[in-house]
């Protein structure tokens, strides 16, 4: 995929009044009447500010090719009004959505001239109010300043988004040219799903509703046992009818997952094999960053955390005399953990790592993710009922975040195997629908206010969560590290040709090589530390909020910035080095330990394999300081190898498969 994207943006580098030709004719057909309903204009754009980012346009020339497509298409549309006045409606494609020309009618009579201006920026209307403004004999000077006006206003808004992200992308690209992939396969990613999505409400919603009337229809029409438990779920008169549907739909999903789960477990091992290769490529993506992250996440979901919000949910429903939905809450929490917990111990199946076992022996299924999932799952229910749908995808959408954060981290960590987590998440879904179809059928309390309760819910994840992790994330850290093997190697066979069969490249994520390690280090991190530093190398400034800024300053020397990360095959180095050359350029040494090496005597010393690169500062746009590497590998390997001279350690310069590589020890 990497080698793919590369090769796409080294096509438009070499082509790229083929992109400029794209973006003009997307910000065209976004402003035709109708056609620019479908036309994913905008999005077009957009991707022409990456390229923008990526230097592969030029800034000044795409935001003028927009500029003027978008008024092209405004003045095509307006134009198509002035001459056609009525008859337009009869038109194809026109004449299929008579709906879209009332609502552009509508807009254009509350707003004027502005409408066309405002128009641009909202959906649907933007290649309709154009043509309503020609219908209605809008003076041509008046229409024109609007089309250029907003033409300019959205070229900027699109493309400079679209400038950013592919200025981060390239930055990324720095860091690691994998991660520049994997970040804008995920982007592309999110988007076709929101795509998909969209086109299945557009082309499904009508047919789904025709199949509701017919079946309501026909349950009016045969009372009896049937009727009366299809209308409830379908029925649009009934306004529950919405909720009930959705929480059957989790109770009869949730328990298929369960039991199809708990089936394959007992009957076969191919979810056994599934679980390992799940373990194993979780650990082998995992980064002394990303654990942090996820011990935090982790955090949020631990016993202390957890019971701290049920206590806070349940003290606010008991002074707000909420009874009945305090004894639901109450027994969603209590029946979710006594349930996980006998199963627990019913099914008695061991941790996937076995360090783990210590904090609790059995993992099927998971308690953690069934809690989460239930107390997170089930409030956002309590909180978005009777609330309109707005409010209940705002609600809904960060609780469900936060569960499956909590059940990722604690899949990433390795605490659990992919099947307890699916259980559990079966489990906990069939649940949450059993408890909402009861309350809704039997509770006629009030629905709750939600700030208040957001509120609550918040501080006290926030403040328990911050104190859990002050005083047991170092613990848990060491707890859930990824067990590493680390391989020793007698002094004199690594010499003689040893060195050879240790990694030669630096790989990210075991995938294809980048730079190439140019020195082998046998001595312990002080010792690195003390001969560079007689040279001039020190540690480069950590990587804090008041030094992250100086990014945003192009005359920033470049001595003052923190160097970007690399990593080796998912792991960030173990040290790092600076010496600066002038204020433009300076030198870097990036080490990982890759094994130890032993003379023999009971001691052994950690073997380093070094990246030495060069890097020079850039202003990008004028407006953000960044270092690139430079190809240069002879002159920062030369001043490495002077580094260790001077002060009497043994260096070798043998001949790599691509490179020299120095053996210092």
């Amino acid at each position: 995929m990497e080698s793919h994207l590369e090769s796409l943006i080294g096509y438009f580098v070499d082509h790229p009044e083929l992109a400029l030709g794209v973006v003009f004719a997307a910000a065209v057909l976004e402003a035709v009447a109708v056609i620019g309903t479908v036309v994913p204009g905008s999005l077009i754009v957009f991707a022409g500010g990456v390229l923008v980012g990526l230097k592969a346009l030029d800034p000044w020339l795409t935001c003028a090719v927009a500029i003027t497509g978008a008024i092209i298409g405004d003045g095509l549309s307006y134009w198509l009004g002035h001459r056609y006045h009525e008859a337009i409606r009869s038109m194809w494609p026109m004449r299929n959505h008579p709906a879209l020309f009332e609502r552009g009618e509508a807009y254009f009579a509350a707003h004027g001239g502005k409408s066309v201006f405002f128009g641009r920026f909202l959906g649907p209307l933007r290649a309709v109010v154009p043509v309503i403004a020609g219908m209605l004999n809008m003076p041509a000077a008046q229409f024109y300043t609007m089309n250029i006006l907003s033409a300019i206003a959205w070229a900027v808004s699109h493309l400079l988004p679209g400038v950013l992200f592919g200025a981060s992308l390239e930055l990324a690209g720095a860091v690691s040219s994998r991660l520049l992939a994997l970040f804008a396969v995920l982007v592309v990613g999110l988007w076709l799903v929101a795509q998909i999505v969209r086109l299945a409400l557009r082309l499904g919603g009508p047919y789904v509703r025709m199949i509701r009337n017919r079946i309501v229809a026909h349950a009016r029409r045969r009372p009896g046992w049937m009727a009366n438990l299809v209308l409830p779920l379908v029925d649009p008169a009934r306004p529950e009818s919405l909720s009930l549907l959705v929480a059957a739909t989790l109770l009869i999903g949730g328990a298929w997952l369960f039991i199809g789960v708990v089936e394959s477990f007992v009957r076969s091992d191919m979810l056994m094999q599934v679980d390992h290769s799940i373990y194993e490529w979780l650990q082998t993506t995992r980064t002394g960053w990303s654990d942090d992250i996820m011990v935090t996440i982790a955090a949020l979901g631990s016993a202390y955390v957890t019971v701290a919000v049920i206590v806070a949910v349940s003290l606010w429903l008991l002074a707000t005399r909420r009874w009945r939905t305090l004894a639901y809450w109450i027994a969603a929490v209590s029946f979710a953990e006594l349930f996980v917990w006998v199963l627990t111990f019913g099914f008695e199946r061991a941790r996937p790592d076995a360090r783990h076992a210590g904090v609790d022996p059995y993992t099927f299924p998971s308690g953690h993710a069934a809690l989460c999932i239930v107390v997170y799952g089930f409030l956002a229910f309590l909180l978005a009922h009777r609330k309109p749908g707005w409010q209940k995808l705002a609600i809904t959408m960060p609780a469900l975040a936060v569960a499956l954060l909590i059940t990722f981290a604690r899949l990433y960590l390795g605490a659990h195997a992919f099947s307890d987590v699916a259980a559990s998440l079966g489990l906990g879904l069939a649940w949450i629908g059993l408890l909402c179809i009861a309350y809704l059928n039997h509770v006629r309390e009030r629905p709750l206010r939600a700030v208040p309760m957001l509120v609550i819910v918040t501080t006290t994840l926030a403040f328990f969560g911050s104190a859990y992790a002050h005083r047991y994330h170092d613990r848990d850290l060491q707890r859930y590290a990824r067990a590493v093997t680390t391989r020793t190697i007698d002094f004199e066979r690594w010499k003689s040709g040893e060195w050879r069969r240790l990694p030669q490249v630096r790989s990210e994520l075991r995938g294809r090589g980048e730079e190439p390690f140019s020195a082998q280090w046998a001595a312990s991190a002080d010792e690195v530390a003390a001969v560079l530093a007689a040279s001039g190398w020190r540690r480069p400034p950590p990587w804090r909020s008041r030094v992250s800024l100086l990014w945003l300053l192009p005359s920033t020397p470049l001595d003052e910035l923190p160097v970007l990360p690399k990593l080796h095959q998912g792991q960030p180095p173990a040290l790092t080095f600076v010496r600066p050359v002038d204020a433009r350029n300076r030198l870097v040494i990036r080490l990982w330990r890759i094994a130890n090496v032993s003379d023999g005597a009971t001691t052994s010393r950690p073997l380093w394999a070094a990246v030495v690169t060069a890097e020079q500062a850039r202003a990008e746009f004028g407006l953000i300081a960044t270092a690139r590497t430079t190809k240069d590998i002879a002159t920062p390997l030369r001043a490495v190898e002077e580094a260790v001279r001077d002060r009497h350690v043994s260096v070798e310069t043998r001949t790599g498969s691509d490179a020299p590589v120095l053996l210092i020890w």
